[in-house]
C-alpha cells in the first residue's frame, strides 16, 4: 500500500473556511479522492447513509428522511423485541409481501426469524401466546386429554 505526503482536500477546504487555523500533516490515503483517514471515515460514512437513503426510497417507496423519521418514533430499537438498536447494523425495514406498505423497522432476527418464520400470520401468535401462558406440561399434569391451541 503506497501512501503519499499530499495535502487532504478536506483539511484544506476547513482551512480555508477557518475551521482550523494549522493544516495538519496527515497521509493520503489511496483511492480516497486525497483525503486523509479521518476525512475519509467521514466521506465513506456519508456514501453509506446515502445509499441506504436511496435504497429505502426505492425498494420500499419511503420519503426521504422518513427511515430516520420511523428510527426516532420506534425510540431508537426494533420495534419487536426493543433489545436492538441499529448501532452495528441498520434495521430492516419490516413490510407486508402482499401489498408493500410499510409496517416499521424490526432487527435482522426478527424479521427474518420471527416475522419470517410465522409468515405473518396472526394464529401463530396467538399459540404463542397460548404457549407461554398456559404450558402443555402443566396442562397434561393437571390431567388435560389434550393440548389445543387457540384457533384449532
Amino acid at each position: 500500500m503506497t501512501t503519499s505526503k499530499k495535502q487532504c482536500r478536506d483539511c484544506l477546504a476547513d482551512l480555508m473556511s477557518g475551521v482550523i487555523t494549522k493544516m495538519p500533516v496527515r497521509v493520503i490515503v489511496p483511492d480516497s479522492g486525497g483525503r486523509c483517514m479521518t476525512h475519509w471515515r467521514k466521506e465513506r460514512t456519508r456514501r453509506k447513509a446515502a445509499a441506504h437513503e436511496k435504497r429505502v426510497q426505492n425498494v420500499y417507496g419511503l420519503q426521504k428522511g422518513e427511515y430516520a423519521r420511523l428510527y426516532e418514533f420506534q425510540g431508537g430499537r426494533c420495534a419487536l423485541c426493543r433489545r436492538a438498536t441499529g448501532a452495528s447494523k441498520r434495521l430492516a425495514v419490516d413490510h407486508d409481501h402482499a401489498t408493500g406498505a410499510v409496517r416499521g423497522l424490526c432487527c435482522g432476527v426478527c424479521n427474518k426469524w420471527i416475522l419470517g418464520h410465522a409468515r405473518d400470520s396472526i394464529a401463530y401468535f396467538r399459540r404463542c401466546i397460548r404457549y407461554l401462558t398456559t404450558t402443555p406440561y402443566s396442562l397434561m399434569t393437571a390431567g388435560e386429554e389434550r393440548w389445543v391451541p387457540p384457533g384449532e
